[in-house]
């Protein structure tokens, strides 16, 4: 068992507690359907597998332990625990990404269907590269044909959702990005004015997409950066001075 645990946890990218963890459950919830009793899977300290049945007779608790080696439905078992670690993997994934929402990522356009939705290529975290989804609505009107989405373009975009969906039945992360939120215009210019954003507080205050977008800052922005978020949304980044940024 050892050795399985070990296997699935490199397929999977799962520590070997979580490994462990699927394996008990499925064992239990398999067991107990088939058994039609409760059922407890657990590993021992030497990491051998042992499934006790609890039978209520009478309201007795009767304990009897399961040979495992004798069980049937091996590959239903084998299966059903490919499924759960497949899930398990994607909320995995989804908890670690949630917390970045409402970031500004960079990606590359690879694939535009039939309805002009787009799929990006990004990274969320370094090193582990997902695909986006940003649907034609969260582009803005303005850019929809501007030649500026062909593939192999790299693009802003704001990080919108991240949530586990199933896709033909099997677990998938969706990643959903978009071009059009007033949040994306505050993070460009924070990302153009590197550590220097720490001291200054930006708000976009109203965005009309494709046409300009009002911003507060308690300091004044360089004029560079300001340019360089016009070029990329094409807009224009009207910016107004304020000792301090309205509640709210």
């Amino acid at each position: 068992m050892k050795e399985i645990i070990t296997l699935f946890a490199g397929k999977y990218g799962l520590t070997k507690p979580e490994v462990m963890a699927e394996i008990e459950t499925v064992f239990s919830v398999t067991l107990s359907r088939w058994y039609g009793m409760e059922v407890l899977a657990h590993f021992r300290e030497n990491l051998q597998l042992e499934a006790v049945a609890y039978n209520d007779s009478g309201g007795i608790i009767r304990q009897q332990q399961i040979d495992l080696t004798e069980t049937r439905g091996r590959n239903i078992l084998l299966r059903q625990l490919e499924e759960n670690l497949a899930k398990a993997v994607v909320f995995k994934q989804t908890v670690r990404y949630k917390s970045f929402e409402r970031e500004l990522l960079w990606g590359e356009i690879t694939a535009c269907d039939a309805e002009h939705n787009l799929y990006v290529e990004t990274e969320i975290t370094p090193g582990e590269r997902v695909t986006a989804y940003c649907p034609l609505n969260r582009i803005g009107v303005h850019e929809r044909h501007s030649g500026k989405f062909s593939i192999g373009s790299k693009r802003a975009f704001h990080l919108r959702r991240v949530e586990p969906v199933l896709l033909n039945g099997t677990p998938r992360l969706k990643v959903m990005v978009d071009r059009v939120s007033k949040t994306m215009v505050e993070k460009l210019l924070k990302s153009q004015l590197g550590p220097r954003c720490e001291k200054i507080q930006i708000r976009c205050l109203k965005r009309y997409v494709g046409h300009k977008s009002i911003v507060l800052a308690t300091k004044r922005l360089p004029k560079a950066a300001i340019i360089a978020v016009d070029r990329e949304l094409k807009e224009r980044v009207q910016v107004k001075i304020v000792k301090s940024l309205p509640a709210g």
